[in-house]
């Protein structure tokens, strides 16, 4: 089913269901960690407002291009971001119209805005190692940072699916497929030949994403499935090191809803600042060769999976010369990584100006899409007023932030309640100060009062009156 140029500029739209405040239920414990609205977790009793599934800002920023004779066919497709201080590490796949499949290298160091290909003289292209190749042979590259006290000789990971060309790849599972690195940049084969065996619905034909995740304390990895039932599919795994992963669960399988419409790859990331919250950005076929754009999915833990709205967030691409690529026409691959800069959040993607097909010509953008902090998804009210109550909450903090904005004559106001419902005093209407603007992170007040820390520890429930207003976030943050 093709999907017109249209939907991209639709909002999704969740309906929250009308849920009762339950006596007597567990307080969430929120320590001093920031909750984002990417479900219905801290959403009880609703009037009058709805979940929002939000589009990130297109710049059309042309990041990395085709330029030298390694990358003569296509770069971008699977790429990897890392972000460490002022550098943002960039892997990316670089393909050669005389069927060399390579692994990239490039960085930046201004928040992303540009970036740099080094001469690293490592891999050999054309008689020369004057290039910024890292790996040769390399189709399906992911790289990742592995787990905290690593060795140093293994700051790096890195999983391929296979050790082939486009010239000769049928027969290759038994090439080394896992690596670890100092630097990202020399890497050695790391455990048994083959890493990880295709068997079963396991496929692995594809970016194959491998992370630590902080939340587990062990490494997660997101696979690719494939039988004839279920189509182009992610599954999850675990492992207490890099390796061993148990047998894949399937996290994000099409349903009817899809219309066809499979998983090519999935993007998973653990988001890094808010508490329990996972992220994707499926690269969703359309058929068997057609044309792939970028759907968006939510996840408390990593294991179950949510897809709140069905319509791509970024729809197509564009060409060398700025100009649309029709949906039909081409297709767009999501890395793996965010990074931040400010109040802002960078994901990376690939344009290509061809369907799920090898190019017969040079193609390949790689660019990104903007967020603003923790903008993925808001609670919305319009005209009239809306408001929703949180559940039972426990915090450790002196100060509640909000990350929210307001358009034309919009406004927020926060009050805090025990646990039953009632307004604690000096919390409540009566005190409450009218919020209006746009900020990642006010300090909300009653009454010119910002100190809640008399209230850590014990139960309450916050209620937000909006007019006019997204709410992406609130935070009771300690000192």
């Amino acid at each position: 089913m093709m999907r017109g140029r249209g939907h991209s500029l639709l909002v999704g739209l969740i309906l929250l269901p009308s849920l009762t405040v339950l006596s007597g239920a567990e307080p969430l414990d929120v320590d001093s960690v920031k909750q984002v609205f990417i479900d219905g977790r801290c959403v009880t009793m609703p009037r009058g407002v709805k979940l929002v599934v939000n589009r990130p800002r297109l710049d059309r920023e042309q990041l990395l291009v085709p330029e030298h004779p390694w990358e003569s066919l296509l770069v971008g497709g699977y790429t990897s971001v890392i972000q460490e201080d002022d550098r943002i590490h960039l892997w990316y796949e670089a393909r050669s119209k005389d069927g060399a499949w390579n692994l990239a290298y490039a960085y930046s160091t201004d928040g992303g805005a540009t970036f740099i290909k080094p001469e690293l003289g490592v891999i050999e292209f054309g008689g020369s190692k004057a290039n910024n190749l890292v790996l040769d042979d390399s189709l399906g590259a992911h790289v990742f940072k592995m787990r905290p006290g690593s060795p140093r000789n293994e700051k790096y990971g890195l999983f391929i699916h296979i050790r082939a060309n486009a010239n000769n790849w049928r027969g290759k599972e038994d090439f080394n497929s896992a690596f670890v690195s100092a630097d990202g940049i020399r890497w050695t084969p790391k455990g048994d030949v083959p890493f990880w065996k295709r068997e079963g619905d396991l496929h692995l034909d594809t970016q194959n994403v491998v992370f630590w995740d902080t939340r587990l304390k062990k490494y997660v990895a997101f696979p690719r499935l494939f039988n004839g039932q279920i189509g182009r599919a992610v599954g999850r795994s675990e492992s207490n090191v890099f390796g061993d992963f148990s047998k894949p669960t399937r996290a994000l399988v099409r349903d009817p809803e899809d219309h066809g419409l499979q998983f090519y790859t999935s993007a998973a990331v653990q988001y890094p600042f808010a508490a329990d919250t996972y992220f994707a950005f499926p690269a969703m076929l359309n058929g068997e060769s057609g044309p792939v754009d970028i759907q968006f999915a939510t996840s408390r833990d990593g294991v179950k999976w949510l897809r709140p709205d069905r319509q791509p967030i970024i729809h197509s691409g564009f060409d060398r010369a700025g100009n649309e690529i029709p949906y039909e026409q081409g297709s767009l691959y999501t890395g793996y990584g965010l990074t931040r800069k400010g109040d802002e959040i960078s994901l990376y993607y690939t344009t290509l100006a061809c369907r799920h097909v090898l190019p017969s010509t040079t193609t390949g953008i790689i660019t990104r899409a903007i967020y603003r902090l923790d903008g993925f998804m808001s609670v919305d009210a319009g005209e009239p007023a809306g408001e929703f109550t949180t559940p039972a909450l426990v915090f450790r903090g002196t100060r509640l932030e909000i990350n929210f904005s307001t358009s034309g004559d919009g406004w927020v106001e926060v009050e805090i309640l025990d646990a039953d419902g009632k307004p604690l005093a000096g919390y409540g209407a009566e005190k409450v100060e009218r919020i209006r603007g746009d900020a990642v992170a006010r300090i909300v007040s009653w009454g010119g009062r910002r100190d809640v820390s008399r209230l850590q520890g014990r139960p309450v429930r916050l209620r937000f009156k909006m007019r006019n207003t997204k709410l992406y976030a609130f935070q009771f943050a300690a000192p």
